[in-house]
């Protein structure tokens, strides 16, 4: 008899954090998108997880990472029998269903705003980094972090570059979707006690 199995997720419980490859975090602001400040880098942070983004959807599938190249492969041989090439590429493309929420500003925009209260947009982050000048040679980090039957779970995906993101979406009467396509290089994940 098979044991009882038994989890629990709070939904929305997820924290999504973005982190550009630069040396200093910021995500330079490419020719073509342009603030009426006239900023020219969105910090992201240098160090540890970078920033929190938002603006997820949460009445459906919000966020699926799924492999491109399969780490197993049957060769059927004739007469019978197969022969099994395995291996341990871990590439694969982040697809994520979000909607704009806002736009971050530096720190020198935030004046009279309490710690926290700029809500980072992915869709933004995405346009800026799809549209680097010269191309994306650097990438981005991805942190996701949610807590189930009270473990906490970080996955990492690294060296992400933007593959799709739509210019724009409008709806009437409804919140449009963005679906924002990542590759990425590698994963990795953490897992902690801790709740």
């Amino acid at each position: 008899m098979q044991p009882i199995v038994r989890g629990i997720q709070a939904v929305g419980s997820v924290s999504i954090n973005y982190k550009y490859n630069s040396e200093d975090g910021n995500l330079p602001v490419p020719p073509g998108i342009s603030f009426a400040s006239g900023i020219t880098a969105i910090p992201t942070g240098n160090s540890g997880a970078g920033v929190e983004v938002a603006g997820f959807r949460l009445d459906s599938e919000f966020l699926r990472a799924v492999q491109q190249i399969a780490t197993s492969v049957m060769i059927p041989i004739l007469g019978g029998g197969g022969m099994a090439l395995t291996n341990n590429n871990r590439t694969g493309t982040l697809t994520i269903n979000c909607s704009r929420v806002s736009t971050p500003l530096p720190a020198a925009d935030m004046s009279g705003l309490a710690n926290g209260a700029i809500a980072y947009d992915l869709v933004l982050l995405a346009q800026c980094q799809q549209a680097a000048a010269g191309g994306d040679s650097l990438g981005s980090t991805i942190i996701v972090t949610f807590q189930f039957s009270g473990k906490t779970t970080k996955v990492i995906f690294d060296h992400c570059t933007i593959a799709k993101v739509d210019p724009l979406a409008l709806a009437g009467n409804n919140v449009p979707s963005y679906g924002v396509e990542i590759n990425y290089l590698n994963w990795n994940c953490e897992f902690d006690n801790a709740a």
